[in-house]
């Protein structure tokens, strides 16, 4: 036994993720050292879920996944059933309008969240809101989808609520990525992972306005 798990993919025309860029590498490599047994992870941004699966693989009881395109999350589940994780319970789809704050895993929120999302989506107030009140006291959060330069401006969205685990923080270029470059045609360049967790009282009373620009999205 290698500890190898193969994974599986069936792939939509709005279903991101095939495991070859540099940030799906990235987050699935940080999430076989992060998740623990009985782990609830928030998959933000899922895609074809290559997240949740990579993160079942590793011991987490759920995943609850969530995109603001309704075919990434027929996509998704189908790929987790592809991949034997059908059964109930394990995998949760929510559109981004379904979610409100400390409501995806009640009562204490996720213990991991994961979210590899452009930037420009990943530091809108109503994003940071979705993710931090979802996400537990001292759980671990990973963000991706990002580029060296704009990880300043990452860390300024979030800051208050979280502490950053910089000796985690990793980039990875596409020639450093198997099949990258092949798969897409062309040098995507380099990206960044930024790994936090979630500071004791690190609430925001804003964070329920700020989600409401969710419900327009």
């Amino acid at each position: 036994d290698d500890g190898l798990y193969p994974i599986y993919l069936l792939l939509g025309s709005n279903g991101w993720g095939t495991g070859v860029h540099p940030t799906t590498r990235l987050c699935i490599e940080w999430l076989c050292d992060a998740i623990q047994p009985g782990d609830v992870l928030l998959d933000y941004g899922c895609g074809s879920g290559i997240l949740s699966i990579a993160s079942l693989h590793m011991g987490a009881s759920r995943c609850i996944g969530v995109d603001v395109e309704a075919e990434a999350l027929v996509t998704a589940e189908r790929n987790l059933a592809l991949n034997g994780w059908d059964a109930a319970g394990r995998f949760q789809g929510r559109h981004t309008r379904e979610v409100l704050p400390y409501d995806v895993c009640q009562p204490r929120g996720v213990d991991v969240c994961v979210a590899n999302i452009l930037v420009g989506q990943l530091v809108r107030p109503s994003m940071v809101a979705a993710i931090v009140t979802n996400l537990q006291e001292g759980g671990l959060l990973c963000l991706s989808g990002i580029r060296p330069a704009q990880v300043d401006a990452l860390k300024g969205a979030y800051g208050g609520s979280i502490e950053w685990l910089d000796d985690q923080y990793a980039e990875l270029s596409a020639d450093e990525t198997s099949n990258c470059i092949e798969s897409y045609g062309f040098d995507c360049g380099r990206w960044a992972r930024l790994i936090g967790r979630k500071r004791v009282g690190g609430g925001d009373s804003n964070f329920i306005e700020q989600m409401s620009e969710l419900a327009v999205s």
